[in-house]
């Protein structure tokens, strides 16, 4: 009796979280993660803002004094808070990404059921066989059964 509380009471204790350790790490949520690329893809446009197209409107229209021009300037010249709405519809589209897949992953093991489900029964309908009954949702009432005659339309 008493080997049996002591292996209980060490059972316990080994699985409290206390001395069990710290619980192990989550995986970051999507949403994190689609956040996380925001800094890069905004540096990434600054870059390509810096891009020099003097050059390439020279070839295009040669009579043109196009030297030295960027994407930048020509952003600028006709919308001076360019940037500042650029770097805020870089983030802005970066967190509505991120609501959307969290959403997508949520849904992931319901789309994935109705997946594995739809390939069972197309199987099934290649091979011949017969298809299962459809699936009501849980909370629907049955569908109504005809009454004495079998044939519901009443001819």
């Amino acid at each position: 009796m008493r080997l049996l509380l002591i292996a209980a009471t060490a059972t316990a204790l080994a699985a409290s979280p206390a001395i069990a350790g710290p619980p192990a790490a989550q995986p970051p949520r999507p949403s994190e993660q689609v956040q996380a690329y925001a800094p890069a893809i905004d540096r990434s446009a600054d870059a390509l803002l810096n891009l020099d197209i003097g050059p390439i409107l020279d070839a295009v229209d040669p009579y043109g004094a196009h030297h030295r021009r960027t994407l930048r300037d020509m952003a600028r010249r006709n919308d001076p808070d360019f940037e500042r709405r650029m770097h805020a519809t870089i983030y802005g589209t970066a967190a509505t990404m991120g609501r959307a897949a969290d959403v997508v992953a949520a849904a992931q093991p319901a789309l994935r059921h109705a997946i594995n489900q739809f390939e069972r029964d197309m199987a099934a309908a290649m091979a011949g066989a017969p298809l299962p009954p459809p699936r009501a949702r849980p909370g629907t009432p049955p569908p109504p059964q005809p009454r004495g005659d079998d044939d519901p339309w009443g001819d």
